[in-house]
């Protein structure tokens, strides 16, 4: 077995224009004060004077193009040509190599070649992804099983809703934080808490506890995708990079489709349980390869230059490097966003399942989230301004989780709209695609699992096609605008399925569309939004932009689960008050058949049909209303130009 090299020495990949020698003199001033190395553009300007200056002249003027956005359609759809020089990658190195690699030669991105120990990186982190994918399908297909082993049907629901809510609220931080403490210490943080959490959870004894390690999980697992993509953006190259966002979105669908097969047939022949356990192996080698190959970028530790110390005093430096990194995270933000959507999804999550929509509770679960989101926002502003105020006088200053203004502008606020209304289209597309084969077709939860399998190839499919054109072309607005499209006619075609005499090809065909949009339009959004800033403010973007498509597939199936609901609760007892006479029992009756799709076999052959036939009409609208907030989608993308991203030639 091939030995496993050391952390390797990552050379920059600059562009050897005549603007090198300024780009590497600036560069050095953020290695010197990195405290002040993720600034805004305007606030590095003004500040410039002080050593973190955010890029050549050239750079400055691309990137101040989105705050003047008035552009022609042509001119919108430019070829969106990365500058190399501004997404210079951070090299990533030991402590021991710290020198070397501050000396690595500049090589211009053409030439750019996949370091050594490159290959073991991508191992590790493919490796998080797959899980990533693989824990939310298997879940999903055994929490009945779970919850009948436990006693607890009606907690059911929480065995997802637990690993949700942690996930996403959690997926934010992971920017910030490995900005302040590196890309090792979250790596490995997000890897052993979900290896904890899927053991604990082989390991529980109750549903409690079961829900508890569930939410263990999601603290890490809300890591393993964001992770990856963070530390990917320190190694590869902006223009290179499209072709291994593909290849982790096909990773990950992969993991996805092998959960959904496999989760199954895992349960029924040695039990849930292992559905868990067989995750942690995994885990704990992703964790021990990870320990062996992943650093931290070069910036980071000039910036902690622990590596360099010798002698008694280097656990006190260490010490004295702990609490200032401390001392710079936003712990009041951090909290207001974590319980601000801890609370919204809780919230979404018992409307309309355990608790009515009318319930006090969800509403004061979604209103307390929006006066504590609100007081992020507030708390977030206030971070910024005393973060310019203290850069400005070389004083330290605590780093905003989500500065404001990356949520500033026509492009940033147009990217994100797209991203929310693409989240939301498909997971509203995905939580009803499953009830309708249910419905329409009397498939059983397994077999309507497994027809989705084939379609769900169309993902990485959609992926592989975005990295190709992003990484030869980068037309990342074409992708945005293409991908929005594609699942606005998926979730049209499948609205447009009829309740019988509809051919067999058509269910194959017809949800193809929207899974294929979806792969190309995710990682088009991710691109888009880490092109609109400097490198030094990836981690934050694609944390930013994970956590705000985490809240749009939560909104999606929300929402969409009230129309079906809503349309259940209207329409069967008019069509079943005919044949049910007693008022108690049609009330009965009305909400088995809301809480589950088999109590339609219950139900008298008579009635089977009509009460089939309005389960397919709610369905038909909230595919539709997916289709409509698709749309809204490909609106908001035509605000998204070329002119705010930086190019060159």
């Amino acid at each position: 077995m091939a030995s496993i090299p050391p952390p390797p020495i990552f050379p920059p990949h600059d562009d050897p224009s005549p603007s090198t020698t300024k780009t590497q003199t600036t560069r050095q001033a953020r290695g010197n004060e990195a405290d002040n190395a993720d600034y805004s553009r305007n606030d590095a300007r003004r500040v410039s004077t002080s050593g973190s200056g955010s890029g050549s002249a050239e750079r400055e003027r691309l990137l101040s193009k989105d705050e003047n956005n008035e552009v022609s359609d042509d001119e919108s759809d430019i070829a969106l040509e990365i500058d190399i020089e501004a997404e210079t990658g951070l090299a990533l190195h030991t402590h021991a190599h710290a020198h070397a690699s501050a000396a690595a030669p500049a090589t211009p991105d053409d030439d750019w070649s996949p370091p050594p120990g490159f290959v073991w990186i991508q191992l590790a982190i493919m490796a998080n992804v797959f899980l990533s994918g693989f824990d939310g399908t298997i879940t999903a297909s055994t929490y009945a099983v779970i919850s009948s082993d436990f006693g607890a049907a009606n907690a059911a629901s929480w065995l997802t809703t637990s690993y949700l809510v942690t996930s996403t609220a959690f997926q934010p931080l992971y920017g910030r934080v490995s900005d302040l403490v590196g890309r090792r210490v979250c790596f490995l943080l997000s890897t052993a808490a979900f290896a904890l959490g899927c053991a604990g959870c082989a390991l529980a004894p109750s549903i409690v506890a079961l829900n508890g390690m569930r939410a263990l999980a999601g603290l890490g697992g809300g890591g393993l995708m964001t992770m990856a993509t963070i530390v990917n953006s320190d190694m590869v190259p902006f223009r290179r990079r499209g072709m291994y966002q593909a290849m982790q979105n096909g990773v990950y669908g992969f993991g996805a489709i092998c959960g959904a097969s496999f989760g199954g047939t895992i349960t029924d022949s040695i039990g849930w349980r292992w559905c868990f356990a067989a995750q942690v192996p995994v885990s704990v080698a992703v964790f021990v390869l990870g320990m062996r190959v992943v650093s931290d970028p070069a910036a980071h530790m000039s910036a902690n230059p622990l590596g360099e110390e010798r002698g008694r005093h280097r656990l006190s430096s260490r010490l004295a490097s702990a609490r200032r990194t401390w001392s710079r995270i936003d712990a009041t933000g951090a909290l207001l966003l974590v319980v601000g959507v801890s609370v919204q999804l809780v919230g979404l999550s018992l409307g309309g399942n355990e608790l009515p929509w009318s319930s006090p509770w969800v509403w004061l679960c979604l209103a307390g989230s929006v006066v504590l989101l609100a007081l992020f926002v507030l708390v977030e502003g206030r971070r910024e301004s005393e973060a310019h105020a203290n850069a400005a006088d070389g004083q330290p200053w605590v780093a905003p989780i989500i500065p404001l203004r990356m949520l500033r502008g026509r492009l940033p606020l147009a990217t994100q709209a797209a991203n929310v209304c693409v989240g939301f289209a498909a997971y509203a597309y995905l939580f009803s695609l499953p009830l309708f084969f249910q419905v329409v077709l009397r498939d059983s939860a397994t077999k309507a699992g497994a027809r989705l399998a084939i379609p769900s190839l169309a993902s990485p499919i959609g992926g592989l096609v975005a990295g190709i054109v992003m990484s030869r072309w980068g037309r990342l607005t074409t992708l945005v605008r293409l991908g929005a499209a594609f699942m606005v006619l998926g979730n049209g075609l499948v609205a447009s399925l009829g309740f019988d005499g509809v051919a067999a090809w058509k269910y194959l065909v017809y949800i193809f569309p929207a899974n294929l949009g979806q792969g190309i339009v995710f990682p088009g959004i991710l691109f888009t939004s880490l092109a609109t800033f400097p490198h030094n403010d990836h981690a934050v973007a694609a944390s930013s932009t994970y956590l705000i498509r985490s809240l749009g597939m939560v909104w999606g199936v929300a929402f969409t689960s009230a129309i079906l609901q809503t349309t259940l609760s209207l329409r069967l007892p008019v069509v079943l008050a005919s044949a049910i006479a007693d008022a108690d029992e049609l009330v009965r009756v009305v909400d088995e058949l809301r809480h589950s799709v088999a109590a339609l076999a219950d139900l008298p052959a008579d009635l089977q049909t009509p009460a089939r036939h309005v389960y397919y009409e709610g369905l038909q609208y909230s595919f539709a209303a997916s289709a409509a907030v698709a749309l809204v989608a490909v609106v908001a993308s035509l605000f998204i130009n070329g002119k705010g991203l930086r190019s060159t030639t």
